[in-house]
């Protein structure tokens, strides 16, 4: 389908003599012509990331048009005049062409030449789109069915999904799941509608020999079962892939297993959900490094909320430098109380490392010596980094006198 429209596009520019470009609805690149010397960087910078800035064109008037029109030059913007016909199929919009033309130069019948151009690229993008869509409810199913709980189910998936050559038989498998984070109003103004696109996670898997992707998309999440080549371990590649992904755009990121075949699947769809859980802002989470965190974050947000906790450890949530005092704590821990290796994570002398530590021991009454208030502290430093603040009562006790034993 695509070569279809990419022979009109070409035709079309060897009858006009200047470069021509479609994109779909969204302005994402559908086919090119070469250029004729008439290439400007805005169009340089469409073919380079395959879409066209919706800034550089007024998107939003776009899609009201019924017919061909101009975008004007745009020098800010290092954007030439440039001919725009709509492309419509059965009333609906799925897309624009785009012929440079700087000058005003083209003739009438140039112009009517682009809009039934225009025409049958609808058509094509049309019978793509129903294909599409055909494709896009198969793949659905088919990981909803893997990730079934019900062996059966599973297994005819399984099978149909290897028929199709959606998957390889044999190797490791994985569940990756992608999310958009939420947006954060930025001064006081609510957060803008839509966002980036949710990444190609087949083509992103295709980059990389050793991967396959079944996804199911919709726009905001999107679910994939990702399968490795027989004999090779699938744990680097998968986080390779998470990671490409967690840097096309504000994504929240999981990756569940490698697991051995389909059987792990369900397993390994939790495995995601957890990891997933652990991120509340952007960024990428794989169960196989989260540690102590694939635990902990199935302690229940409700209870977490509720939680009474020890004295010491709510006076140091509600201090005031808890800021300060809490991502020192941490980084205390988690360098299993090394010092040195503290100070230098936190970038701070070792002098301003121990007051801060005596600052933490005044205030919760714990003794970093011990190995049970390390422990309390670092669930509780885990627990409150995984699930936010809980309800630290404000009639919490005066921080003790003696400051190494009164964490309860």
């Amino acid at each position: 389908m695509s070569a279809d429209i990419q022979d009109l596009v070409d035709r079309l520019a060897a009858r006009l003599g200047r470069a021509v470009l479609v994109d779909d609805r969204d302005l994402r690149l559908v086919a090119a012509s070469r250029d004729f010397g008439d290439a400007d960087p805005a169009r340089v910078w469409s073919l380079l990331h395959r879409r066209t800035r919706p800034e550089d064109v007024r998107h939003d008037e776009l899609t009201r048009m019924r017919g061909p029109g101009y975008v004007p030059e745009n020098p800010a913007l290092e954007l030439w005049q440039r001919l725009c016909v709509p492309v419509r199929c059965q009333g609906l919009l799925l897309g624009f062409v785009w012929v440079t033309d700087r000058h005003g130069e083209m003739a009438a019948e140039q112009v009517a030449d682009v809009t039934a151009t225009a025409a049958e690229v609808g058509a094509a993008l049309h019978d793509r789109l129903l294909a599409g869509e055909r494709d896009r409810a198969l793949h659905r199913e088919l990981v909803e069915a893997l990730l079934s709980r019900d062996a059966a189910t599973r297994s005819e998936a399984w099978e149909e999904a290897v028929d199709r050559d959606l998957l390889d038989e044999g190797g490791q498998l994985a569940v990756l799941f992608v999310r958009r984070a939420a947006a954060s109003p930025e001064g006081g103004q609510p957060p803008k509608p839509g966002g980036p696109f949710l990444p190609d996670i087949a083509r992103l898997a295709r980059d990389r020999a050793s991967l396959r992707a079944l996804t199911a998309a919709w726009p905001r999440r999107a679910v994939a079962v990702i399968g490795g080549r027989r004999g090779e371990d699938l744990d680097e590649a998968v986080r390779a892939l998470a990671g490409a992904i967690g840097a096309a755009g504000p994504w929240r990121v999981a990756v569940g297993g490698p697991v051995p075949g389909p059987a792990g699947l369900p397993a390994a769809r939790r495995q995601a959900d957890i990891a997933l859980s652990t991120l509340r802002a952007a960024g990428v989470a794989c169960w196989a490094g989260l540690s102590a965190d694939a635990l902990l974050a199935q302690f229940p947000r409700q209870l977490w909320a509720d939680a009474l906790l020890p004295a010491g450890i709510a006076r140091l949530l509600a201090d005031p430098s808890a800021p300060v005092l809490l991502p020192t704590l941490s980084a205390f821990l988690d360098c299993a109380g090394e010092a040195q290796r503290t100070a230098a994570q936190l970038r701070v002398h070792r002098t301003t490392l121990y007051y801060r530590l005596s600052r933490i021991e005044q205030v919760s009454g714990l003794s970093l010596r011990d190995g049970r208030d390390r422990l309390l502290a670092h669930l509780a430093l885990r627990l409150h980094q995984l699930h936010g603040a809980p309800a630290v009562p404000t009639d919490v006790e005066e921080a003790a006198e003696n400051p190494q034993r009164d964490a309860g």
